[in-house]
């Protein structure tokens, strides 16, 4: 019986570490890809309520001068992600991932003009943006 018990609980114990590694995965994805302007692979990071929350701003985005919005790739392709920790929201399946964006390599010890938020995540799909 006690075998059986050490069994479920080291099984237990890797789906949270592996729900906790697809949580992560998720995120890291998410944050690259948008990051990286290329959206349609951010959007498949994401559940299907989020993409159409995210196809809405980019049809906005699609609406700026261009200009505006070579200048704001610009931008964003100077930025990078990183993620971590990652949190277990109650008893659900939803898991809450924390990141910071920053500039360049020179903000990763000073932080400078960081960015700081978390994402939900579902099954290593984004639900949302910010708690």
């Amino acid at each position: 019986m006690k075998k059986i018990l050490a069994v479920l609980a080291i099984c237990a114990i890797a789906g949270c570490t592996n729900k906790e590694e697809q949580a992560l995965a998720g995120a890291e994805n998410f944050l690259d890809a948008f990051l990286a302007n290329d959206y349609a692979k951010a959007a498949e990071c994401c559940t299907d309520d989020l993409k159409v929350e995210l196809d809405k701003v980019l049809t906005d985005f699609r609406q700026l001068d261009s200009n505006v919005r070579a200048l704001l790739v610009s931008e964003c392709s100077q930025y990078r992600a990183e993620v971590g920790p990652v949190e277990r929201i109650g008893d659900s399946d939803t898991l809450k991932v924390n990141y910071i964006i920053v500039k360049g390599e020179s903000d990763a010890q000073g932080v400078g003009d960081a960015i700081t938020n978390s994402l939900m995540v579902v099954d290593g799909k984004i639900l949302k943006i910010g708690e």
